[in-house]
């Protein structure tokens, strides 16, 4: 009888090392983005922008900017976004960045613009902006804030 115990519970133990050892591992658990993350985040993120659909460019937002932003602020980010910018006619490959962050060429109605977007490790935004002029402490197209995907106070700075 303990004979039958002891070959069960290594049966058992055996089949569970298996079954861990096949099991794919998540996003959730720590596997890497793959080498498109950014870019196909962003070119979701400029289909959102020209149809203004305000509920689509929140579920692209990183919970924590989700929790933070009311999809009313997301709606008038985009507005005032559009303000300066009309339709985004493209999105240059990143010219510098990692698989978590890129900094883009924007070329839209009204003029070249620089976009930097950094995403999580679950693809969704912690940080965007669109700006003339990256450095420039205040923005009139940003959400999320550089660094802890916090934002920066109100809906667009």
């Amino acid at each position: 009888m303990l004979r039958r115990r002891v070959r069960y519970g290594m049966r058992s133990a055996l089949f569970l090392a298996t079954a861990l050892a096949i099991t794919p591992w998540s996003a959730s658990s720590g596997q890497a983005l793959g080498p498109f993350a950014v870019t196909n985040i962003s070119e979701a993120l400029a289909r959102a922008y020209n149809d203004e659909d305000a509920a689509a460019l929140y579920g692209l937002l990183a919970p924590g900017l989700q929790a933070r932003y009311t999809p009313n602020d997301i709606r008038e980010a985009l507005t005032l976004c559009r303000v300066l910018t009309g339709d985004i006619f493209r999105l240059s490959t990143p010219s510098w960045g990692t698989r978590t962050y890129g900094f883009f060429g924007l070329y839209a109605e009204t003029g070249v613009f620089d976009m930097v977007l950094e995403i999580d490790l679950t693809e969704r935004i912690i940080h965007w902006v669109v700006s003339d002029n990256v450095t420039a402490k205040e923005q009139q197209c940003q959400l999320g804030q550089k660094g802890d995907g916090a934002p920066a106070g109100s809906p667009v700075r």
